[in-house]
């Protein structure tokens, strides 16, 4: 087959973006032709895959939106492709990855003169296109608890749902070599045997809480607090961040990097990772933590939370957010021994599929661009 996959913007360090590369380059072992549109490609391009760059212009994202949508249109006019994978809500689109919420009722507490915005109407239409009548044929759900969301707008047949399992990196894996990674990191970041290494994965750090985390850290109790380090990993640190964790901590205490490649060293290295997100589809990363049997401090607004409950891995702050509550719970669990947590995550890693979504994505293509939909692994889908 010849599919096309469409999306936004590439960048090394977002979770959509490596599951869009992985399926990409799974289908592309597996002898079809994919050909990748989008308006930005940040990294290195992968030499087995036809990337094709839209130049377009525009100062904001809704006219970039709004432009890549009318020049991928053009495209697909002019090229066969046999199917149309959006990884971003786009028009024409055969199947959609949801890796995003819905938008009408992410925004529906706005006041209204904001509906009227040129941003609103641009992508509300393009969520029209997806999940509206004519829309794609199925659409790839990484959080279940969005659908009523997209139903109750859209009034979407729930037909075209399909409820995809995790799909975790083979090498987030504790292996043999973990306490060779470990000793090697916390030497890299200065963090003694007696220290506390508190890991935050983000490429979007105001979006991910790394705010809530700082102020957790710094509501420590003094002996605790000058035993913990928070290392924030995914992005150049904005400056609002610096400053509040140069006003409430200690230069040694808090460091913040771009986007690295060595997660598995990070996730050995670390004692706890903490997530306290404002929103996240899946939180993909609470379950890279899962497998690297690494415990967790997470808000419920994390899609894949439910996982951290259902080991007992780890702690889940209920929605709506209280930063004393976040507070209470990482000096609580610092106070504690994380051995037992570890031990569920292991056992849980150990009875769960965490790594086949990938592979799910790859056979279920094939027979949705000839038409069906056949569940290519009856109840793998449960993401429970």
């Amino acid at each position: 087959m010849h599919i096309a996959f469409a999306l936004f913007r590439y960048f090394p360090f977002g979770g959509m973006q490596r599951d869009m590369l992985a399926i990409a380059q799974r289908m592309r072992t597996r002898g079809h032709q994919v050909t990748i549109y989008c308006h930005t490609w940040q990294g290195k391009r992968p030499t087995d895959l036809d990337v094709r760059v839209l130049e377009i212009g525009g100062h904001t994202n809704h006219t970039r939106a709004r432009r890549f949508n009318r020049a991928l249109q053009s495209q697909l006019a002019s090229q066969h492709h046999d199917l149309v994978l959006g990884f971003d809500k786009l028009e024409g689109l055969d199947a959609y990855f949801a890796a995003d919420p819905c938008y009408v009722t992410r925004t529906a507490d706005r006041r209204w003169p904001y509906r009227l915005t040129p941003r609103y109407r641009t992508f509300r239409a393009l969520e029209c296109g997806v999940f509206g009548a004519g829309g794609a044929k199925k659409i790839l759900m990484l959080d279940e608890r969005e659908q009523p969301n997209y139903q109750r707008t859209w009034n979407t047949d729930g037909a075209r749902f399909v409820a995809l399992p995790p799909g975790i990196a083979p090498d987030r894996r504790r292996g043999p070599d973990a306490a060779a990674l470990r000793e090697s990191g916390r030497a890299e970041f200065g963090v003694g045997d007696g220290d506390f290494l508190v890991l935050l994965l983000a490429a979007n750090f105001e979006l991910k809480g790394l705010d809530r985390a700082i102020r957790a850290v710094a509501a420590l109790p003094p002996e605790q607090r000058s035993r913990t380090h928070l290392l924030a990993v995914g992005q150049s640190p904005p400056r609002p961040l610096r400053q509040l964790a140069d006003d409430l901590l200690t230069g040694e205490q808090v460091a913040m990097l771009p986007g690295r490649t060595d997660i598995p060293r990070l996730l050995q290295s670390a004692d706890l990772l903490i997530h306290p997100a404002r929103r996240d589809t899946t939180a993909t990363v609470l379950l890279e933590a899962v497998a690297a049997e690494l415990p967790v401090l997470c808000t419920d607004a994390c899609g894949y939370a439910s996982h951290i409950a259902a080991a007992g891995c780890g702690r889940v702050i209920p929605e709506p957010f209280a930063q004393a509550a976040l507070d209470q719970h990482l000096r609580e669990m610092l106070a504690a021994d994380l051995s037992d947590l570890r031990q569920k995550a292991h056992a849980y890693g150990q009875q769960r599929d965490l790594h086949g979504m990938h592979d799910y994505v790859c056979d279920l293509l094939p027979s949705l661009a000839q038409g069906s939909c056949d569940d290519p692994a009856a109840g793998a889908t449960s993401m429970s």
